[in-house]
Formats: C-alpha cells, structure tokens, sequence
C-alpha cells in the first residue's frame, strides 16, 4: 500500500473502476458553465461518479489512461486546472464558501504566488485554508488578519497574510506543517465557519451520501447557481438570479443530504469494494446499515489500513481486512485494533454496549 500521494488531474490513481483524477477548483467555486462542463466531461471520459474529497477537491472516476489526459485538457480550458503539472500539484487552496471579497483575494493571491518555481519543493500534500481550519497553513480574519500552521493553538497577527502564509511555507523545507516545530503565536485562533447543512445567509448547504454524487446530479447542481466545494463533503449554492434558482430543493435535487441530522453525516466512508481495489469491504453499503443502527454515532469505516477516506484519528474506525472488520478506538486506521475478525453486526453490538 502506498501512501504520502494524492493523484492530481495530471497524474492519475489507477482504482477498482479504473483511475481516477482530482480537480481542485480555483477559489473553489464552480461557476454554472464550469459546473456543466466538469459534468459532461465526467460522463464522457469517466463513469460519471463523482465524489468530494477532505480538501473539497472534485474528484472523477472511472477513466481510462487515455480519456484522462482528454479529460485533463478539457479542464485546463474550462479554467479549472493549471496547465503546468507540477504547479497543478502544488496549487492546493481551500476557501470558505461563500467567502467575502477580501478573502477571495487572498486565496488568489496565494494560488499566483505558488506557480512560482520557487515553491517546487513544496510537500505534494503541503496545503493553505483561507477562512478554515485543517490545512498545513491557516489565514482568518476577525477584525485583524491572522495566520497559523496546523496544529497550533495560537495565531500570528500580520499586516500582509499572504507573505506571512508564504513564509511558513518556506519555512516547512519540504515537509509538513506539523513535522515544524519552534511556531509561537500570540493571540488566540480566529472564529471560522462551522458545517452546515441546509438554509445558511446567502445560500443552500447540501451534503453528498458519504461524499459521493454523479455527473447528472452535478449538472443539475449548476442549473442553480454557482457552487462552493466545502471539505466536509457538502456544497454549499450561492442561487443565480435565475428562475432555476431557490424554490423546493428538496423536490428537485434527490439524492442529496437536505436535513442536518440526517445519520450519514455522522459517518465517513471511503469508496470501499468493488470500487476500490485495496479495499476488503464494501464500506459504503455498510456505512448505510451502519446509520441505520447506530444513527448519530461518528464512526470512520475504511476498506483498508490506509485510511484514504479520514487520514485523521477518529473516535471509532472499522477497517476492513481479509477477516472481517477491525476495531480502532481513538486512532487511525492503520493502528492497533482493539478487535479483529468482527462482522458488521458484531461490531455495531460491541459500539452498542
């Protein structure tokens, strides 16, 4: 099992069905036009299964080695990709949906500044969240612009959040923010955006089943309005004054997540089998029974060790082995369970208990 990569649009992961690319949407938005395109050439190129990743990345499933250069060129043209592909992989920028002009600016400013050669050594993983948290370096802003690397518990006040985020890059050498010590900040970290599903000031959250959705879903998606990419597998729709616009979500986009407390958003699953072909489980068909058992409980279900779905320690992961399920309380998916060779059922009683 390889891990320590992420495929981009240029360089392919091949999977259970067939291989698959990232878009990384610039100010991650989807503009209806771009939207549409994206849709097409999903279904075109690709399966047309589409899913949302932890970085609020697009990613596409189920090409081939020679659709996915077609289907690279098609973005690069939509305006969704860089035509460099070392500065493609590089350009990895979240931002809060919905984000107000000033921080609009500041991710465009970061995504300019990392085409520049100087940052080829970058970590491929190495990432910036503008007005979010979980990224290798964090900017918000509450009345002062402040910047942080993951994992502090203190934020850097700045004149300048770009050259301050850009700084701590430079300082990373090549690794992640979290293998750089010696960071002390001065002021407590800055409110930020909280997940939201549903009516939220000037749009719509929807969350996507486990992250996952089609070509046609996206595309009826676009007819609403522009879309932000949230990296807690949600999309949140800013309406276009359109016709199409607002009305009964609910009604016209089935097969999304509408209500807050539906039990799928509790848990994380990865593609698992037959989609996967590390996968020993079909991770996602149990993370539907599982909600149904256990609904609100937060569990990570991963179809293998590598835990591709939730890098993070979660409270409760099942990973999916040769046996059957194993159990990790408080950890990652690749460390000690506390149980092996367990059964859906039997897993779901012990986390009842």
């Amino acid at each position: 099992m390889r891990r320590g990569w992420c495929p981009t649009l240029f360089e392919p992961m091949q999977s259970g069905d067939g291989w698959l690319v990232r878009v990384k949407p610039p100010g991650g938005r989807l503009r209806p036009a771009q939207a549409r395109a994206l849709a097409d050439a999903a279904r075109r190129h690709g399966s047309g299964a589409i899913e949302l990743t932890g970085r609020a990345n697009v990613q596409v499933r189920g090409l081939s080695v020679a659709s996915a250069a077609r289907f690279a060129a098609e973005m690069v043209a939509a305006g969704l990709a860089h035509a460099d592909p070392p500065v493609e992989r590089r350009r990895n920028v979240m931002l809060a949906p919905l984000a107000p002009p000033a921080l609009l600016d500041v991710a465009a400013a970061l995504e300019t500044a990392l085409a520049d050669a100087a940052f080829a050594g970058l970590h491929g993983k190495f990432g910036f969240a503008v007005g979010l948290p979980g990224a290798d370096v964090c900017i918000g802003f509450d009345g002062g612009w402040r910047v942080w690397p993951d994992g502090a518990a203190l934020a850097q006040p700045c004149a300048d959040p770009v050259a301050a985020a850009l700084a701590l890059a430079r300082s990373a050498d090549g690794r992640r923010m979290r293998e750089v010590a010696g960071f002390v900040g001065t002021l407590p970290l800055p409110a930020l955006p909280l997940r939201r599903i549903g009516p939220i000031a000037g749009g719509y959250a929807v969350g996507l089943p486990f992250g996952a959705t089609d070509a046609a879903t996206l595309a009826q998606l676009a007819a609403c309005g522009t879309l932000w990419m949230t990296p807690w597998r949600a999309i949140v729709i800013a309406p276009e004054p359109s016709p199409a616009a607002g009305g009964d979500w609910g009604a016209r986009l089935p097969g999304l997540i509408h209500d807050p407390s539906d039990p799928r958003l509790s848990l994380v699953a990865c593609p698992g089998r037959p989609f996967c072909a590390s996968a020993h489980a079909a991770t996602r068909a149990d993370a539907v029974r599982l909600a149904g058992m256990l609904p609100g409980l937060a569990v990570h279900l991963s179809g293998c060790a590598k835990g591709c779905a939730h890098p993070a320690p979660a409270a409760v992961t099942l990973v999916g082995g040769a046996d059957g399920y194993a159990l990790v309380r408080h950890g990652r998916a690749g460390d000690p369970p506390a149980h092996s060779g367990l059964t859906l059922d039997q897993a779901a009683a012990m986390l009842t208990s």
